[in-house]
């Protein structure tokens, strides 16, 4: 009869899972990071799609701030445009890290914006100027019931807003080189329209502007 595993047999196996496992892991966590700026830029995508929907229908002036003080982006209905302490959080979520994604720069490697069929300017982050973000550093959008969107203004109720189309760079800088980007993403958002698009970086390409967008490629770590 089988008298069963030996005591160096059983601490074999053991050790040879505790390895395997400890192999998973490595990789699953480079796996998990290399598709952190797609992540994030989903999210991003989402909340300014459902600022746009938001403002056409319920007629009101909603805005995006990627609050890169708190780590936090939020989408905010300022409900009665003349009354700055109305404002309303709907939603938020939590950004990652700004040295696993950074979004305040374009990438110092990438000397390109995405190429759309107006002038899309980079977004700029400063001191934000209204009430639940006040001395931040912000990047805001703003989506009016025309459907244009609009800068932050000149005070906490958005006066003198100007329409506006903005470029977000999303990436990842490389570990040993965070001046290099490992994985670039952006999104731009035409003022005019209110329209937003998500852009994929890939170095393979042998284009000058090697950002496509990415309803037609899909090049993962590009």
């Amino acid at each position: 009869m089988s008298r069963g595993f030996s005591m160096v047999e059983l601490l074999i196996v053991l050790t040879v899972i505790t390895i395997l496992t400890g192999i998973s892991l490595f990789y699953l966590s480079g796996h998990q990071r290399l598709y952190r700026p797609d992540e994030q830029a989903q999210k991003i995508i989402d909340f300014f799609q459902e600022g746009r929907q938001r403002s056409l229908t319920q007629r009101e002036t909603m805005r995006v701030e990627i609050d890169l003080t708190d780590g936090m982006a939020r989408l905010i209905d300022e409900n009665l445009p003349t009354t700055p302490g109305d404002d309303q959080i709907i939603k938020s979520m939590v950004l990652f890290p700004q040295n696993d994604v950074t979004m305040n720069v374009r990438p110092p490697d990438i000397s390109t914006n995405p190429t759309e069929s107006m002038p899309v300017p980079i977004a700029l982050f400063k001191p934000s100027i209204h009430p639940l973000s006040i001395s931040h550093n912000v990047c805001t959008f703003r989506f009016l019931r025309n459907g244009t969107v609009v800068n932050e203004g000149t005070d906490a109720v958005g006066s003198n807003a100007t329409t506006t189309g903005l470029t977000l760079f999303i990436w990842s800088p490389k570990k040993d080189n965070p001046n290099e980007s490992e994985i670039a993403r952006a999104i731009t958002v035409i003022g005019a329209t209110g329209s937003v698009r998500y852009w994929e970086y890939n170095r393979n390409l042998t284009e000058v502007n090697k950002w496509k967008d990415s309803r037609r490629s899909g090049i993962y770590g590009g």
